[in-house]
């Protein structure tokens, strides 16, 4: 499917610049509309709808403070693109979700830290929401956008969201030069010698073959991938390999078979988020 709209969820942030900036090249590149949307938090121990009919006059100005601060955000970095303004209030993951739905995006981008993704959105139960129970893939930023994503590693396990998440990558970015992983689990690190694990040549010769033939089924230009095989724990050896390679973007579906199941919704995502330094894309699985 290809891009059609865009959502980015700002905070003001720097690292929601950094979203704004790379959402902004992804559209010229697709020719797409943006919408910038800012979620207004619901203050503690308050019910949000009764705060609002209480205090219309002072979400009212919030809301055109916010508005404001929106616009001004845009006019730093001039486009041609259609970017749509929108302030939303309530829970995080609802609005985000809904609003992304109802305007018929198809990505969501922010940033990677910030006033509250780094605690909700990134680690906790909006992130966790938007990829289990959403439908949108995720796109999080964690480096200045000064470049673009030239080398683009892909974790998969042969799953159906796993192809998902190739085959919307490739549609995203697809002059790119791309490294499918496969990453057996291995829980007896003594195995592990240097980069890779030593495993059996029959066992290893297998595995590639399934990775060739899965790569075959997915709607992408297969010579612009190349095809890696490792062992280790799932969340180290995907970051050691990206570092090897010098990816400039991870990407991997939500849920799968393996380990991989647990990308974004344990103690893997938050090792990866922590080890990380390069951006990552996130495809749920419907």
């Amino acid at each position: 499917m290809p891009l059609k709209h865009i959502v980015i969820a700002s905070d003001f942030s720097k690292y929601a610049e950094y979203a704004l900036q790379r959402a902004i090249s992804l559209a010229e590149r697709h020719h797409i509309p943006l919408h910038l949307i800012h979620v207004l938090q619901q203050p503690l121990s308050v019910d949000f709808d009764q705060y609002l009919s209480e205090q219309p006059k002072d979400f009212l100005s919030l809301e055109k403070d916010t508005l404001d601060k929106l616009s001004a955000l845009i006019l730093k970095y001039p486009t041609n693109i259609s970017i749509n303004l929108s302030v939303l209030a309530g829970r995080a993951s609802d609005e985000i979700t809904q609003y992304t739905e109802q305007n018929q995006g198809n990505l969501i981008i922010a940033g990677a830290q910030g006033q509250y993704y780094i605690h909700e959105y990134v680690l906790g139960t909006t992130s966790s929401y938007l990829i289990e129970q959403g439908k949108t893939p995720v796109l999080l930023i964690k480096k200045e956008p000064s470049f673009s994503y030239k080398k683009i590693l892909i974790a998969t396990d042969f799953s159906k969201p796993s192809k998902k998440a190739i085959e919307f990558t490739f549609k995203c970015f697809p002059e790119a030069q791309f490294q499918l992983l496969h990453v057996v689990d291995i829980f007896n690190s003594q195995n592990l010698k240097g980069n890779s694990v030593d495993l059996l040549e029959s066992n290893t010769k297998n595995i590639m073959e399934q990775l060739d033939y899965f790569l075959k089924e997915c709607n992408v230009t297969y010579d612009q991938f190349e095809k890696k095989i490792m062992g280790g724990y799932v969340a180290d050896t995907i970051i050691m390999q990206s570092k090897n390679w010098n990816a400039d973007l991870l990407a991997f579906g939500a849920q799968g078979h393996s380990k991989l199941h647990y990308l974004m919704t344990g103690s893997v995502a938050k090792r990866l988020l922590q080890l990380s330094y390069i951006d990552m894309l996130v495809v749920p699985p419907s």
